[in-house]
């Protein structure tokens, strides 16, 4: 929390003007709205698949089996797992309350305690709408459905197509700092009720989906150990029951596809997307412009979840590439070398990106508060897909840490340090793209166009990106050339 405050107060951002919180007054509550509409609607999903809780397989196979009460049995998993979730809320909001200070009147410790009491909200609202639908047994098609339209509902509501939506009070409760509005005190108080009931029905659990998100939860939990970010990735799928369509959304002609084998395999894998993984790549599209919109405005920290949203969107995009990294045999039965049919998913990658920085993009020069000019927002586009496909290609073709090989022989410091860099690096690289929107910025603060500053920091991204794609040329023919190098000291061992 020390290094927040400190490097809060370091950024420098410029408090908002008069007519600035009057606009945050006015539109403020309705998109605040957005993020509890988001989380009231993952919080359906997860309880429509069993979830929020997370049981150990030995639990699920012999307590809940056991002539026990299965409420009492539950409860204890179910109030610690509570306890964590409202810790990592009031952290995040007492962190986004520090930030946001420095933007509006500089009441640190009012807008701490509010984001905090914010975070908390958000915790009970999202869990406890999960145990409320995990008890009653709510169908997916209905869960998905309400949660579209709390969203709907939440976006009409910012856009002023409808006067008010459900969530609106959440916006209330976030901007107590700037007015009191007894309004914000409905969401804390029915994210309590809807906990309470929650708990109430953990005896309706059903035992086949706890049994089904023991296994795939305790996979999970030991790939994140090992940092395998993209066993984490197909875990999550699985859990959240996310298959490809029968059917694509559109039909490719069968002629031509020996031209671009690769691409256009690519291409028919991207139209079997389904329904649930669009719908989180607009999501992601969608906080990652709204966030550019922020940091635009003049929050310049907004960049870094601008950049992790679009990173994890470009986990999706080339995603091509992951199904090849994983099932290596038909690459090896090919002619070609591993590294060219690698280089060749590419495109496919960046086709996919570029909607979703285009999503993105669309969003931050739309008309209002913090609006990007459009200009600004077409050129920036390029250099947002880039940044994010740079890092997916990187974390993808990374693969999970590992200490074997010539890093056996490093001292346990630099192999700490390696790991690190190895964790951070791809989501840097993509928070890397998203930077020509401060530059653009800073240069229009000074006075000078900001479209010099967006196409020269362009090409140094650009130019990352081409040596991104020479590392993924090149990287198996590297492995190969050290792992030669090691074996005359292994045969003499």
């Amino acid at each position: 929390m020390v290094v927040v405050v400190v490097g809060s107060s370091m950024i420098g951002d410029n408090p908002l003007a008069a007519s600035q919180l009057d606009q945050v007054l006015s539109d403020g509550p309705a998109w605040i709205g957005v993020v509890a509409a988001v989380a009231l609607a993952i919080g359906l999903r997860s309880g429509s698949q069993g979830g929020p809780l997370a049981l150990e397989r030995a639990e699920v196979r012999h307590v809940l089996l056991a002539p026990v009460d299965r409420t009492t049995a539950l409860r204890a998993p179910a109030i610690r797992q509570l306890r964590f979730l409202a810790f990592v809320g009031i952290v995040a909001g007492a962190i986004t309350g520090q930030i946001a200070s420095h933007r509006f009147d500089g009441r640190a410790l009012a807008w701490v305690s509010t984001g905090a009491l914010a975070g908390l909200t958000l915790v009970a609202l999202g869990a406890g709408i999960a145990l409320l639908a995990s008890g009653v047994g709510c169908p997916r098609w209905a869960a998905t459905g309400l949660g579209v339209v709390l969203v709907g509902l939440a976006v009409a509501d910012g856009l002023e197509v409808i006067a008010f939506s459900p969530t609106a009070p959440f916006g209330d409760l976030a901007l107590w700092p700037l007015e009191w509005s007894s309004l914000g005190i409905v969401l804390p108080v029915v994210g309590l009720g809807v906990v309470a009931f929650g708990v109430a029905l953990l005896g309706r659990t059903s035992l086949e989906d706890a049994e089904r998100r023991s296994r795939l939860v305790g996979q999970l939990r030991f790939a994140a150990t090992l940092q395998d970010l993209r066993t984490v990735l197909v875990l999550r799928r699985q859990l959240a029951m996310e298959l490809p369509r029968g059917r694509p959304w559109v039909s490719l002609p069968v002629r031509g596809n020996r031209r671009a084998p690769v691409f256009i395999r690519g291409l028919r894998g991207l139209l079997r997307w389904p329904a649930a993984r669009l719908a989180r790549l607009v999501l992601l599209a969608l906080t990652a412009g709204l966030a550019l919109r922020g940091a635009w405005a003049g929050t310049s920290p907004l960049v870094l979840l601008a950049g992790l949203a679009l990173f994890v969107a470009g986990l999706d995009t080339t995603e091509a590439l992951a199904q090849e990294v994983d099932h290596p045999s038909r690459r090896d039965g090919s002619p070609l070398d591993a590294g060219t049919i690698h280089l060749r998913h590419v495109p496919i990658g960046l086709l996919g990106q570029a909607l979703v920085a285009a999503v993105a993009m669309t969003v931050a020069a739309m008309p209002g508060g913090g609006q990007m000019p459009a200009d600004i927002a077409v050129l920036a586009a390029v250099p947002l897909a880039l940044g994010a496909v740079a890092g997916a290609l990187v974390s993808v073709l990374s693969g999970p840490a590992s200490t074997g090989g010539s890093w056996s022989l490093a001292p346990p410091e630099a192999q700490g340090m390696r790991l690190a860099f190895r964790s951070a690096w791809p989501p840097t690289l993509a928070i890397l793209g998203t930077l020509p929107v401060l530059l653009a910025r800073w240069a229009s603060e000074r006075g000078d166009p900001g479209e010099p500053a967006v196409v020269s920091s362009g090409l140094a991204i650009a130019a990352l990106f081409a040596v991104v794609c020479g590392w993924v040329r090149v990287r198996d023919d590297i492995g190969a050339f050290f792992q030669q190098q090691m074996e005359p000291g292994r045969a003499e061992g």
